[in-house]
């Protein structure tokens, strides 16, 4: 990836988007679940990346099955596939209410149910109409509950063609609760027995094939983000974030940087300020343990970081730095991985909180 700033945007952040990496990432889904179809979740803007530009690469790569959360996002995405698949299918992951449900019919969206409540409606105003059933497995989320499965079974005029749960503990392959939910899930769904079945997301993908099931729903595992509680090295890094050095200076042992003085001098250190703040995404809570790359040399973050701006402490590089360098803090040589966890978060806050002037770059 370039650490080069766009030619029209050099005064503040940026992202560099690799859409081939989400396709070779598409690709090694696929192939460690060769018996399932791959869909793809776009939901949150293609999880901050924008939704035009990687829906588009996904159905280049034959994907023929999205996610998204809301029906606007899936009115959204139709408008985008019809020039490329428009018998793609569009699921809406939160159901339909009462008021969105003719923006279901105007846009060929699939709704996921989630209640008696929901596929009773469903049922009247859309009879026929294909529909996907969330069952809760354990999650206590979203998702109908086992006490509902009958009587949604029950409505004669609901045309349920993919039954599906969720693996809360996805991200440690080891915990129990997996194949309790996975056992549960394989019972529950032979109550549908016209209905193909779907379990996984990112995690459960790269899990073994018992609980791969008919369709497997990626999402962060797309866009490089690891959906375990360790990195994961098959998964090829697709964003960078980048931003530009603003100021330089040199401040003397027992000075202070930023706000609260968090971070005091102890030796003579030069910093670097960059274009960067929580504003833009990078989360406060990275203060003091965030790094960047900056010409060839690590840099750690010195003090708070503020809403627009990130001082680095720079004092040991051999390479000398000069205002309009290139600072990344997460890409191919900080792993998105390393940057989330030393923000005690995790790869789907980092990206989906990309903050809107933040400008997404396609390679």
């Amino acid at each position: 990836m370039s650490g080069k700033p766009p030619s029209d945007k050099t005064s503040g952040p940026w992202v560099d988007i690799n859409l081939d990496a989400i396709a070779a990432n598409y690709a090694m889904l696929r192939q460690a679940a060769p018996t399932a179809e791959m869909a793809a979740v776009v939901k949150c803007d293609a999880y901050g990346l924008g939704l035009d530009a990687v829906a588009k690469k996904l159905a280049g790569q034959n994907c023929k099955t999205f996610f998204v959360a809301y029906p606007e996002e899936g009115a959204e995405l139709r408008q985008v596939l019809n020039a490329i698949n428009a018998d793609a299918a569009i699921y809406v992951f939160n159901g339909p209410l009462p008021q969105t449900i003719a923006l279901f019919q105007r846009a060929n969206l699939t709704p996921v149910l989630n209640s008696l409540e929901q596929a009773a409606k469903w049922a009247a105003r859309s009879a026929g109409a294909p529909a996907a059933l969330h069952i809760d497995t354990g999650m206590n989320r979203l998702g109908a509950q086992l006490s509902e499965v009958d009587a949604i079974a029950a409505l004669s005029a609901l045309n349920i063609e993919l039954v599906m749960s969720h693996l809360a503990c996805a991200s440690d392959p080891a915990d129990p609760k997996n194949d309790q939910q996975r056992n549960l899930f394989a019972t529950i769904a032979k109550g549908f027995p016209r209905a193909r079945t779907s379990l996984s997301a990112s995690g459960g993908a790269l899990m073994d094939q018992r609980f791969h099931f008919d369709l497997i729903r990626p999402g962060i595992a797309l866009y490089g983000g690891s959906p375990f509680d360790v990195d994961e090295p098959r998964l090829k890094p697709v964003a960078a974030l980048r931003a530009p050095v603003v100021q330089l200076r040199d401040i003397a042992p027992g000075e202070t940087v930023g706000y609260g003085a968090s971070f005091k001098a102890t030796a003579p250190t030069r910093l670097a300020t960059v274009a960067l703040g929580y504003g833009d995404g990078m989360p406060i809570s990275g203060s003091g343990r965030v790094h960047a790359m900056i010409a060839g040399t690590r840099a750690r973050v010195a003090g708070r970081i503020s809403m627009d701006l990130i001082t680095l402490d720079i004092t040991n590089h051999k390479n000398p730095i000069k205002t309009g360098d290139i600072a990344t803090f997460f890409g191919e040589e900080i792993s998105l991985f390393e940057t989330a966890k030393a923000c005690n978060t995790n790869a789907y806050e980092l990206l989906t909180g990309l903050g809107g002037r933040a400008d997404r770059r396609y390679l």
